[in-house]
């Protein structure tokens, strides 16, 4: 994870180093919940390193609705649950307009963490770092 974050994982043992105060909140989209919710190495030690750090994580509303099946309520706990408001619906849309890309999800996720200026942690980081190019704040990071 980028070290603005507050926190580093080792790639190789999934281990938290020097966590330091955050400097910046986390977004996590719906590949990070499948991780946690799988019980996937990379997302458990992100989530400690979070917490160490005292990282803000957000949950955009969206991507409770993609990942949501009725079970594993406690992942909900980890961080705060951000409403999809008309406003942050309004420039997701517009931001899908301004890249052509299709993904609502992927919009919401990275117009919520422009508003904070957050590190967005991600599964897919491809398609969300063609999004975070048209809005300033935002860098993306793999999930590892």
């Amino acid at each position: 994870m980028a070290p603005e974050a507050g926190c580093s994982v080792s790639k190789r043992t999934g281990s938290v180093r020097a966590a330091r105060p955050a400097t910046r909140g986390v977004t996590f989209d719906t590949g990070v919940l499948v991780a946690l919710e799988r019980r996937k190495a990379g997302a458990h030690a992100l989530l400690r390193a979070c917490r160490l750090s005292r990282a803000k994580i957000t949950i955009p509303a969206a991507v409770l609705v993609e990942w949501w099946r009725g079970s594993h309520a406690a992942v909900l706990e980890i961080g705060t649950l951000e409403p999809l408001t008309p406003e942050l619906a309004l420039q997701a849309g517009e931001l899908l307009a301004q890249t052509g890309r299709a993904n609502a999800v992927d919009a919401t996720v990275v117009v919520s963490a422009a508003r904070r200026g957050d590190l967005v942690v991600t599964g897919d980081p491809d398609d969300l770092r063609e999004l975070a190019e048209c809005v300033s704040g935002v860098d993306v990071e793999p999930l590892r």
